[in-house]
C-alpha cells in the first residue's frame, strides 16, 4: 500500500487502530484486503506515527481531545 492510499483508509481512530492491528496480523490484513507490508507504527503521546521501510515519508495521526462545554463554569461566582 502506497502513503497516498493508506492516507485515504486513515478516516478515524477506529480505522487507525485497525490498521495498527493489521500490521502486526497478516492474517487480519488478508481478511480487510490490504497489503501492509513494509508499514510500521510508533505510538506517540499524540497517536500514531506510521512509517514504510521504502519511503521516506512519515504519516502522522494525531488525537485531538477537545473539552464539551457544559455552561457556567463557576467563574466568577461568589
Amino acid at each position: 500500500m502506497s502513503p497516498d492510499e493508506l492516507k485515504i483508509l486513515l478516516t478515524s481512530m477506529e480505522v487507525t487502530a485497525e490498521v495498527v492491528e493489521a500490521i502486526d496480523a497478516p492474517a487480519l490484513q488478508s481478511l480487510r484486503g490490504w497489503d501492509l507490508r513494509g508499514w510500521n507504527y510508533v505510538l506517540v503521546p499524540w497517536g500514531v506515527r506510521f512509517t514504510h521501510s521504502a519511503f521516506a515519508e512519515e504519516i502522522d495521526v494525531r488525537i485531538e481531545v477537545f473539552p464539551e462545554h457544559r455552561g457556567n463554569s463557576g467563574e466568577g461566582e461568589a
